[in-house]
C-alpha cells in the first residue's frame, strides 16, 4: 500500500488510475531518494544488455567517447533531464529489445547512441517540447553532429514501430517493481 497526501492511499496501479482519474489536476511524479547514483546505474547495465557490442574503438570518434556511466551521468546532469524523462527513455529501451533481431550486434558507440535517441524521444513524447534536444546536441556536439542525432532518433522510433504511448499503469508497474533498483520514490502532485 503507498500513500501519497493526506488522503491518496492506493494498493495498485489501478487504484492509483482510479485516484488521478477523480483528481485530474493531480499527476504521478518521481522523485529521486538521494543521488542519481542508482537510476544512472540502472539505465547503464539495461543499456549493455540490449545486444552485444564490439568493445574496439574504431574510429577517433571512439575514442574521444568516456565510460557509458560517466557519458549518461553528463548527459543527465548537464541537461537537467527528470527522472521520469529517463524512466520512460528505459522502458522505450525495453521496447526496442523485443523488436532487435537476436543475432543484432553493435559497433562500440551503439549503447551511447540507443541512450541519447531514447532521451530525446522520450523527453519530446513527455513534455510535449523539444527543451532538451538543444542541450543534447550542444553536449555532445564534439561526438555527433544534429544530423547523426535526428539519424540516431529515426532509427530509434522506426525499431519501436513508434509505439511510445506509456500508460499510467505501465509506468507505475515498472518502478513500483524497481523503486529501490533506481533509487525513486513514486508520489503524486
Amino acid at each position: 500500500m503507498t500513500t501519497l497526501g493526506p488522503s491518496l492511499v492506493f494498493q495498485n496501479a489501478y487504484q492509483l488510475s482510479s485516484i488521478l482519474d477523480k483528481h485530474p489536476s493531480l499527476s504521478l511524479s518521481l522523485k529521486l531518494r538521494g543521488s542519481t547514483d542508482r537510476l544512472i546505474s540502472y539505465t547503464v547495465c539495461t543499456i549493455r544488455q540490449l545486444i552485444q557490442c564490439s568493445n574496439q574503438k574504431a574510429s577517433y570518434q571512439h575514442m574521444l567517447l568516456p565510460d557509458l556511466h560517466t557519458f549518461i551521468r553528463h548527459v543527465y546532469r548537464q541537461c537537467r533531464l527528470t527522472p521520469t524523462v529517463l524512466v520512460i527513455a528505459l522502458i522505450y529501451l525495453l521496447r526496442l529489445k523485443k523488436n532487435l533481431h537476436s543475432n543484432a550486434r553493435g559497433e562500440y558507440d551503439t549503447p551511447y547512441k540507443f541512450f541519447l535517441a531514447s532521451v530525446m524521444v522520450s523527453s519530446k513524447y513527455i513534455e510535449d517540447c523539444v527543451t532538451h534536444a538543444p542541450s543534447i546536441y550542444r553536449i555532445v556536439s564534439p561526438l555527433y553532429i544534429p544530423q547523426e542525432l535526428n539519424a540516431m532518433e529515426r532509427s530509434f522510433l522506426g525499431v519501436l514501430k513508434f509505439d511510445l504511448y506509456v500508460d499510467i499503469v505501465d509506468l507505475y508497474n515498472f518502478v513500483d517493481k524497481r523503486q529501490e533498483v533506481l533509487g525513486l520514490e513514486l508520489g503524486l502532485k
